[in-house]
């Protein structure tokens, strides 16, 4: 179920993403009405009003991730 979703959504800057037990499909990045889903269960969960402030807590989480990636790779060499 959650591959099928993933497939109708435009793509995005941002990606799907595991939350626990629930996957995060973002926003297509045109926009518009359409928000992103919490998926569990193959059930869907819209976002309304938490998405904004799920996408900014996911973007901070990448940077993070990328951040500590470049890192990790510097003090191996």
């Amino acid at each position: 179920m959650i591959d099928s979703v993933r497939d109708q959504s435009a793509p995005s800057r941002r990606r799907s993403t595991r939350l626990g037990s629930f996957t995060y499909i973002p926003a297509p990045a045109a926009g518009g009405a359409l928000n992103g889903i919490l998926m569990r269960g193959g059930l869907p969960v819209t976002l309304e009003v938490t998405e904004e402030i799920l996408q900014d807590f996911m973007d901070a989480l990448s940077s993070l991730e990328n951040d500590l990636s470049r890192r990790w790779v510097e003090v191996e060499h």
